[in-house]
This record gives structure tokens, sequence and C-alpha cells, in this order.
């Protein structure tokens, strides 16, 4: 039987992150590099951290395109 610690690393390594969401990628790279080094990650610490990028990830993108909506055309 796997704990609950080993499911959740599962887990994180097997997410989705599309190619738009770097941070995400960053972020899930050095959690899972925290596991393997015997750091342990409480899933709130971890789903908090999670939703703090997944949210300045959206702002980014937006901010993005609204200064590729804004420059004037050539």
């Amino acid at each position: 039987m796997t704990s609950p610690a080993d499911r959740l690393t599962v887990n994180l390594a097997q997410l989705p992150i599309s190619d738009d969401a770097p941070l995400v990628s960053l972020l899930r790279t050095t959690l899972l590099d925290h596991v393997e080094h015997g750091t342990d990650i409480t899933e709130p610490a971890l789903l908090g951290l999670l939703a703090i990028t997944g949210v300045l990830e959206e702002r980014l993108t937006r901010l993005e395109a609204a200064a590729l909506h804004s420059s004037p055309a050539p």
C-alpha cells in the first residue's frame, strides 16, 4: 500500500501541463526535485503553490495579450 505522500508525488508527476504554462511546469519540477531529495511537501502547501502559480500564469497571459492588441500595426 502506498502512502498519501507517494500518491501525491505520482499524481504531481503525471499532471498534464500545457506548453503555455512555464511557471507551473517549473513549480512542478522544483517540487518533484525536493521530494526526490527527501524534503516533505504537504498537500495544502502544494495545492496553494499551484493555485498561486496558476493565477500568476493567467495574469501574465492576459498582460501579454493586451500588449499585443495595443501595439500599433507596422
